[in-house]
């Protein structure tokens, strides 16, 4: 069962976006799919006859969120933080509980794959669709307008004038392009240009640079010189080439507010933060330089839950660098990982800048990127093992 559902749970993020691009009223498909997921990963709990390689990991993950989020709410449950509040802020991370199912799910070695081809192809299949519709915007074939209403019921689309837009599934598209780079399936230039135009228009100074650290990160790790010359290259080429829209994006003063914003955040947290919001945060109900959302997921992990909930936020990329350093470097499973480790750099790097990593969208890719780790680990510790010469 568990088997049958992980496609389409995982496929589902890949190209829904924040969840409301598939949903009737309050009722989405990815709810709808977490409750399928949890509901799998209950009867594979009490099947005697499911193995559980992976899940007591797991396990200790969905406890180690709990207890990071323990101060927090201790906080709110003194001052009184009105329920409903503290449910919005905790809503999102409730996706720490199908850490389970992708444990189950990733005892097939096969998951590996079906993770990454739903990656690349789910990332390109968005990028084709977003990037028609913003020439279509531009030709003034699509309706603005409706298009317009549809991003503000859904909260799916960021408008960066009439033309352009970010859509939150644009992150996966970031991920499918660094996929494709490192993995170099048939095709890959064209698919990564493909996936480089629809980032291009997005006008998302965050992805851009996210995207950057984690290819060249990549290629460094996997001594890819000429990789990187190239890369070099076509970044000084597309510099001549759009140097007015990238001043233009630099300099207009909508972009540059938010990241104002961002610095003004900082500034007012570390001219206010004392021991206590340092050891228990200062509750979900606690607003930052008068605001509610906090942009940068490290500076909102601290503000909330106090350094638990840093060190908590960190937790699973120390765990995947484990896992990465332990898969030999001649190994046949060490492009795919290092696709999906460097999709968790590129991950936590834009979550500096948006909020990814403590959402539907970051959470779940990050969960599939570090149980795919730990298989690919276990794979090469059997293939060693069986490979040792017998007495």
């Amino acid at each position: 069962m568990i088997e049958t559902l992980f496609p389409l749970v995982f496929g589902e993020v890949v190209v829904g976006g924040g969840g409301r691009t598939f949903a009737v009223g309050a009722l989405s498909l990815r709810m709808l799919l977490f409750a399928a997921g949890l509901l799998a990963t209950a009867i594979g709990l009490l099947s005697s006859r499911r193995s559980r390689d992976g899940v007591p990991t797991a396990a200790l993950l969905v406890l180690a969120f709990f207890a990071s989020m323990l101060p927090g709410l201790l906080v709110d449950a003194g001052r009184g933080t009105p329920s409903d509040i503290v449910f919005e802020e905790i809503q999102p991370l409730l996706f720490w509980l199908s850490a389970p199912f992708f444990a189950f799910a990733f005892q097939d070695p096969r998951a590996i794959n079906r993770a990454g081809s739903l990656i690349v192809y789910g990332g390109v299949a968005v990028a084709i669709v977003t990037s028609l519709l913003m020439v279509g915007l531009y030709m003034g074939v699509v309706n603005f307008g409706a298009l317009y209403l549809w991003a503000d019921d859904t909260g799916e689309l960021f408008f960066r004038g009439p033309t352009n837009f970010f859509y939150k599934g644009h992150f996966f598209v970031g991920v499918a392009l660094v996929f494709v780079v490192v993995l170099t399936p048939r095709w890959w230039k064209s698919m990564a240009f493909v996936l480089a135009l629809s980032l291009g228009l997005s006008l998302t100074r965050g992805l851009y640079l996210a995207v950057a650290v984690a290819l060249v990160l990549s290629f460094v790790s996997g001594r890819r010189q000429v990789a990187i010359l190239i890369v070099a290259v076509a970044a000084i080429l597309l510099l001549g080439l759009y140097s007015q829209a990238i001043l233009d994006l630099l300099f207009d003063p909508s972009r540059a507010s938010s990241a104002e914003t961002r610095s003004r955040d900082l500034s007012f947290f570390l001219s206010t933060f004392d021991y206590n919001t340092l050891l228990l945060g200062d509750g979900t109900g606690a607003l930052l330089n008068g605001r509610a959302n906090i942009e940068n997921s490290f500076l909102w992990a601290i503000w909330r839950f106090g350094v638990a909930g840093l060190a908590f936020m960190f937790l699973p990329l120390a765990m995947a660098a484990r896992y990465f350093s332990q898969i030999p470097y001649e190994s046949e499973v060490r492009k795919p990982a290092s696709a999906f480790f460097f999709g968790i750099v590129m991950l936590y790097v834009v979550t500096a800048f948006n909020p990814f990593v403590n959402n539907s969208i970051g959470l779940t890719y990050l969960l599939c990127a570090l149980f795919a780790l730990r298989r690919m680990r276990e794979m090469t510790r059997e293939a060693a093992a069986l490979s040792e010469p017998t007495a």
